[in-house]
């Protein structure tokens, strides 16, 4: 079982990571694939923003379906922080 974080708050560059969907979401109308986030974020594979999203996600700021394209979904609660 995966353990919830949602007593933690963001860290900066999870920060941005979520700022950055919500505003790519804002202007384009549907979620950056995991490719296209790694690669706004200098990462040389999608691996490494996986688990960012990961972390994200138990900590309750996104929904996500790892195993299928553009699925990512900031939680409205969320989106004043």
């Amino acid at each position: 079982m995966t353990e919830t974080l949602t007593h933690l708050p963001l860290t900066d560059r999870q920060r941005a990571i979520y700022d950055h969907i919500v505003e790519h979401r804002r202007l384009r109308g549907y979620s950056p694939t995991v490719r296209e986030l790694a690669d706004a974020f200098c990462m040389r594979s999608p691996n490494g923003m996986k688990q960012h999203l990961e972390l994200i996600k138990r900590k309750g700021f996104i929904t996500w379906e790892p195993n299928m394209a553009r699925t990512l979904r900031p939680l409205e609660v969320h989106d004043e922080q």
